[in-house]
């Protein structure tokens, strides 16, 4: 037997209370189990186990390695669980919601590639740009974007994280509208030209603040739109018919770029980049088929980016 093993028995003694209990639930003698115990006390140079005729107590060192022992018990059962899982067909639905525009142009194509594979698994998708509670919402899976400049994370300890993809902000113009108003040479130059916003918000603001790096230094200019929405579809629509200068990712403009209908400008700055990323109620074991389906995501978004 190994210290693992060994472990296993000290659980089992400390859980049934003394080691005659624990051998009768091991389906071991009373003298084994004393011998794993020593050795395991041995193997670690410390005494785990105070015992007395009747009772027995913990040492303070025990105290700090039962805490330890029981979290490695129960990172086994799961690692177990989530191997005897794996054996099973995965079935079940999925509640999931994803921002518009990824939803639709990019995740339920996925969704539809995975529904073929995954044929007993059953998709609830919600698509929306709002801020969303995952445990109030009943829902298995949220992707959302955040951070620009900085990596923003989730703070809520309950909550588990899955980074998607990191991708590039730039600044966008139609060639139609760089032919017929110039193309801004800095980012002051902006404060000529019409702008166009997006923001995930129902709020939205006569001003907006665009935050960029050169050389190094960040700096930000405070900019008056003269077309702000909460859907990035239209914003790009916007831009890509020539109305202003507008703010996008490199999955936002992927077709429009292909279709040579947008032009990058100031290539110089750094706009920042925008993080996609995955959030799920936190759990000892995820449900394989949610593990399945943010596999099955993260590979097909891995696949978009390297096209693009």
């Amino acid at each position: 037997m190994g210290i693992l093993d060994d472990t296993a028995v000290f659980i089992a003694v400390i859980q049934q209370g003394g080691f005659s209990h624990a051998a009768k639930h091991l389906g071991l003698s009373n003298g084994l189990i004393s011998r794993r115990i020593a050795q395991l006390e041995k193997n670690l140079g410390i005494t785990l186990i105070k015992r007395t005729t009747r009772q027995l107590h913990l040492t303070p060192e025990g105290e700090v390695f039962w805490q330890h022992a029981q979290r490695i018990q129960q990172e086994l059962d799961s690692a177990l669980s989530l191997i005897q899982s794996s054996a099973k067909k995965p079935k079940g639905t999925i509640r999931i919601s994803a921002p518009i525009y990824f939803g639709r142009h990019y995740l339920t194509p996925i969704i539809l590639k995975f529904l073929h594979d995954f044929k007993d698994i059953k998709i609830n998708l919600i698509l929306s740009n709002q801020k969303l509670d995952p445990i109030k919402e009943q829902f298995d899976l949220i992707i959302r974007g955040a951070g620009y400049l900085d990596d923003t994370m989730l703070r809520d300890s309950s909550m588990q994280m899955k980074l998607f993809f990191k991708e590039k902000i730039h600044l966008y113009a139609s060639p139609a509208y760089l032919l017929k108003h110039g193309e801004p040479k800095n980012g002051d130059d902006l404060k000529q030209h019409t702008i166009i916003h997006y923001a995930d918000t129902n709020r939205l603001t006569e001003q907006d603040k665009w935050s960029f790096e050169l050389d190094g230094k960040k700096s930000t200019l405070l900019l008056k739109p003269t077309f702000n929405c909460n859907d990035i579809e239209s914003s790009l629509i916007a831009c890509v018919s020539g109305y202003g200068i507008g703010k996008f990712t490199d999955l936002n403009v992927k077709h429009a770029l292909q279709q040579r209908q947008l032009h990058r400008i100031l290539k110089q700055y750094n706009w920042g980049s925008y993080h996609l990323y995955a959030i799920y109620p936190q759990q000892q074991t995820l449900p394989k088929r949610t593990r399945l389906l943010l596999d099955f995501i993260q590979a097909h978004t891995q696949n978009f980016l390297l096209e693009g």
